[in-house]
């Protein structure tokens, strides 16, 4: 679990996204995911089908097609704070991080803002396929998934007769086949909300528990680069992916057979002494930073300028208007090892 094998079974292609090895299903999780979705969804796809798509997805979520997006991102970050300014205490997982990140992925896949509060309600109850209060699949969660799944279609259906310049149009114009498109899109709704949403509320907390490190941010605003890194280091929102051994490898001493589940636990590489000095510490000024809570390689997120540009805005947003955070009850979090999820973070603004 170093950072060195971590970032070299990323870049290895004996190790599947999609499967193989033998398996019969596919995935990013710690079980095999049904095979219909191996070779369809993005993240358990291999190259070079999977390099296709995210070049063909990449123009509408980096350069200035990800900067046309701050000024709308910093009117909802103000709008929220400014709300929330006026309670006594707040619950910032909802209603900062997680409104924030939901309203943000839909305006990047250009959702009509009419659905804002739909989307939002969705990524309330759900984390994947889960229900985000007991981490178990159920009839909520299931529910929820087919409405998710349904509106999606009817998006690409849409947006393949009036296409736009956003991220929903790009996929429902593109070269792919319908399930590729609708079932990407849900796709998107989901890790588009969720990461963001959460590396936030663990940002947020961490700078809670952390005062000295808020006031150093407050007192110089050239530490907010390094600071959105060193949050991002400290919280990954997805703590592992996983891969298929698709041939015999050795690793270090250890043996692994075809067909093998191998898990990439990022925040252990995040945490690896042999690359950050005094990695348990918090530290807003830490420089150099090469976390790997994007991922490493062909599967680095492709979402992650733009998830940069959200925490920084929102970060910007929130010195202006805050002097201090103040964690006021008990944090509570989701049954999850495959999300790190805030589900109560009660917080006084002064």
């Amino acid at each position: 679990s170093r950072y060195a094998e971590i970032a070299r079974a990323a870049m290895d292609p004996a190790f599947s996204a999609q499967g193989g090895g033998g398996r019969s299903g596919g995935g990013s999780h710690l079980d095999d995911l049904p095979a219909e979705y191996a070779g369809v969804l993005l993240p358990m796809m291999d190259d070079p089908r999977h390099d296709t798509i995210k070049e063909l997805l990449s123009p509408v979520v980096t350069g200035a097609a990800a900067a046309r997006l701050e000024p709308q991102l910093r009117a909802m970050a103000r709008d929220l704070i400014e709300a929330c300014l006026e309670r006594e205490s707040v619950e910032a997982a909802t209603d900062l991080a997680e409104l924030y990140a939901l309203r943000s992925v839909g305006l990047l896949l250009g959702v009509p803002s009419a659905d804002w509060g739909q989307l939002a309600a969705w990524g309330h109850e759900t984390v994947g396929f889960t229900n985000r209060r007991t981490g178990k699949p159920d009839d909520t969660s299931r529910r929820t998934m087919a409405e998710l799944t349904a509106y999606a279609a009817e998006l690409v259906s849409a947006k393949m007769a009036h296409p736009r310049n956003d991220l929903a149009s790009l996929l429902a114009t593109a070269d792919l086949t319908r399930q590729e498109r609708e079932s990407n899109l849900a796709l998107l709704f989901l890790t588009g909300g969720e990461q963001p949403r959460n590396v936030l509320a663990e940002g947020i907390l961490a700078l809670a528990r952390h005062p000295d490190q808020w006031h150093a941010l407050r007192g110089d605003r050239s530490l907010l680069n390094s600071a959105v890194e060193e949050i991002l280091r400290w919280s990954p929102p997805n703590p592992y992916n996983r891969r298929t051994a698709t041939r015999d490898v050795q690793m270090g001493d250890a043996r692994i057979r075809r067909g093998d589940k191998v898990t990439l636990w990022w925040p252990s590489a995040n945490h690896d002494e042999a690359i950050f000095a005094d990695p348990t510490v918090f530290d807003v000024r830490r420089d150099p930073n090469p976390h790997l809570t994007f991922g490493h390689g062909t599967h680095y997120c492709l979402g992650a300028e733009v998830a940069r540009l959200e925490i920084r805005v929102f970060l910007e947003e929130l010195l202006d208007r805050v002097t201090d955070l103040t964690v006021t009850g008990l944090v509570t979090r989701a049954p999850s090892n495959k999300h790190s999820v805030i589900l109560e973070l009660p917080l006084r603004l002064e």
